[in-house]
């Protein structure tokens, strides 16, 4: 009986070193074909890919004035210029209006100041203003106008500030940033809508 014994135990000794032998090289294989995670690259968006937008301008009704507003918004603020012709020399009223709406011959379809704070009417440098207040832009002798402008109480992102879907006006007399609701710069010379502009690209 104990010839017979001898045997068994040492095919089953055998049985268990191969089955631990097999297991162990499966696992080496399942980790040397696992793929490594791909690294997840974090994007600044903020950073890389600035917000821009364009409104253009088309004339009122009587009016000759138009022209091009670009807006770029890159590390919390927002870049705007703005040429524009066809104007009397002098200074002359530059807003953001609430409602993206040119239609009416004299752009009353715009609305009021985009103003969702409900702040009073001002300069872009007082305490208080309407989110739509940009001051004013000066014409030359021959009607151009250039004005380069950036703040940071507006966004071209989603948000309650932000001015996607709006309307640029010109007017046709100095804003005083004085009398209410609209710093008495009397009537639209022209209007636009700002939309994205995808076409844009660095430095133009």
């Amino acid at each position: 009986m104990f010839s017979k014994t001898v045997p068994l135990a040492g095919l089953s000794i055998l049985s268990f070193i191969l089955i631990a032998c097999g297991t162990a090289t499966d696992q080496s294989a399942m980790e040397e074909t696992t793929p490594e995670p791909a690294a997840t690259e974090e994007m600044d968006t903020t950073e890389s890919q600035p917000l821009r937008a364009v409104a253009r301008l088309e004339p009122t009704e009587g009016s000759t004035v138009s022209g091009v507003v670009t807006f770029e918004q890159l590390n919390g603020t927002v870049r705007i210029v703005a040429d524009v012709s066809g104007l009397e020399p002098g200074v002359h009223g530059f807003h953001i209006h609430e409602t993206g709406d040119c239609s009416a011959p004299d752009a009353s379809s715009a609305g009021g100041h985009f103003n969702p704070q409900g702040y009073r009417h001002g300069a872009p440098g007082d305490d208080e203003h309407h989110a739509g207040d940009l001051g004013n832009i000066e014409a030359a002798e021959d009607g151009t106008a250039h004005l380069e402008l950036e703040v940071d109480y507006i966004t071209l992102a989603s948000g309650e500030t932000s001015v996607m879907g709006k309307a640029v006006i010109v007017h046709s007399d100095p804003d005083d940033f004085t009398t209410q609701p609209t710093g008495n710069a009397g009537s639209r010379l022209a209007c636009g809508v700002i939309e994205a502009d995808t076409g844009m690209r660095e430095g133009s």
